[in-house]
């Protein structure tokens, strides 16, 4: 019941999980490709107040960090972790690096004194997608996964079902905050101009709108608006379980945080692109994709990675045993990769045209017989493209450089770069 209810409520596909990855890593990765860190460098250790665990590192360590190289290395960390994970490279490693990178940069931040909630959801946010599969689509690392998908499933679905309902607890407990602590004199007609004078007075904001100075002018309206805001903090949750009221919340949100920038110079940009995880992005896709100036590009990448690379329950047994590497006998530059290869190969590799043995192979391995080779073992199991190559190498006595080529830093380059070929010759 519980796996029907989220399957319900959110896109609960592993491709809709991967894209939730790739924006909220996105994101942070923007953020720190636009901020100078060698800013930071320039304040002194000795105002650092190390928080929480940060005190566990030694001053040494500070010392070395808060220069300008040190701040260099961890922007250059932090862009290469980022970038890894917002493409889905080695997704495994990386969403748990750009998680502790991030959470290590916050905490240093922290450490200056300067505290706030925006970045906050979107740390959650990292935290939750370290420990989900959200590299199995929309990554580098699904590109030469051939195994069936496990299409719509509960383990897709909680981790973006558990970050709305993080962000509507946000927004409800603000609400509920406000009123334990102001009570209804949180309604007072000076009470929103009195704060947003205060915050327009300061010089610790980005901007320095001068909006809130006509608030006493119409303060007889002002609880109503501050009234409209507490309720629809206590209602955010409905944008998780109800889908029409979704639209009309998050538009009042995108509302409110602009209109927080004007009259107090107070801004969430974090906390307002989280808003993303509301939108169905598979569903936004195949929009996209069926556009007319997309509908090629479309088409053009399904041709690209369309060819399988294995074939579960197929088998050859034309071969008597032996195994063989199957190519276009038709193609001038297909031949030519097989000579290098054979030279290469030792002992030699067994290499056939699939013309020779087209009546006997199965209607599957025809199909894509002219796109990419084949590669037969000794008990009928076929492999193609790509698996085919590093299956030739590993029989053909090169064991070694067909595990490296198989391991996961370099199997969806690999997969790439045989693709790309075959298309181009």
């Amino acid at each position: 019941m519980a796996r029907g209810t989220v399957t319900r409520l959110v896109p609960s596909t592993d491709s809709a999980l991967g894209m939730v990855r790739a924006i909220v890593h996105g994101i942070f990765l923007l953020s720190v490709l636009l901020t100078s860190f060698s800013s930071l460098a320039r304040l002194p250790v000795t105002i650092l107040r190390p928080t929480g665990l940060m005190q566990f590192f030694s001053w040494e360590l500070y010392d070395r960090l808060l220069t300008p190289e040190g701040m260099l290395a961890l922007k250059c960390a932090l862009v290469v972790s980022l970038t890894m994970s917002t493409f889905g490279y080695l997704t495994g490693f990386s969403t748990k690096a750009s998680a502790l990178l991030v959470i290590f940069y916050q905490g240093l931040l922290r450490s200056y004194g300067h505290f706030n909630h925006d970045e906050m959801l979107g740390v959650y946010y990292l935290i939750i997608l370290a420990f989900t599969p959200c590299g199995d689509s929309f990554s580098i690392d699904s590109l030469p996964r051939t195994t069936q998908r496990r299409g719509r499933s509960f383990i897709y679905g909680y981790p973006i079902l558990l970050m709305r309902i993080l962000m509507a607890w946000v927004y409800f407990s603000s609400a509920l905050l406000k009123i334990r602590v102001g009570g209804l004199g949180y309604f007072n007609p000076d009470s929103l101009p009195s704060l947003a004078i205060s915050h327009s007075l300061d010089n610790l904001h980005d901007t320095h709108f001068r909006v809130a100075f006509w608030l006493p002018e119409i303060r007889q309206y002002l609880p109503l608006a501050v009234g409209a805001i507490v309720v629809w903090e206590l209602l955010f949750p409905l944008a998780v379980w109800w889908k029409r009221a979704r639209p009309l919340i998050l538009g009042f949100g995108v509302l409110f945080h602009f209109t927080t920038l004007v009259l107090m110079n107070i801004f969430f940009p974090f906390q307002l692109a989280m808003y993303l995880v509301f939108v169905d992005w598979p569903a936004s896709s195949r929009r996209v994709a069926s556009m007319r100036p997309f509908k090629g590009a479309a088409k053009c990448w399904r041709n690209f990675r369309r060819a399988p690379e294995q074939f579960p329950g197929i088998s050859v047994s034309a071969l008597d045993g032996q195994s063989v590497l199957l190519w276009d006998g038709d193609n001038v530059s297909c031949a030519r990769w097989v000579r290098c290869l054979q030279r290469f190969a030792t002992p030699n590799l067994v290499t056939q045209p699939y013309q020779s043995l087209q009546d006997e192979l199965p209607v599957q391995i025809r199909r894509w017989s002219k796109v990419q080779v084949h590669w037969v073992s000794h008990t009928g199991r076929v492999y193609g493209g790509s698996r085919a190559l590093i299956e030739g190498l590993s029989a053909s006595g090169h064991g070694f450089l067909a595990a490296f080529l198989e391991s996961a830093p370099l199997r969806p380059l690999v997969w790439f770069a045989y693709r790309f070929a075959a298309r181009a010759r």
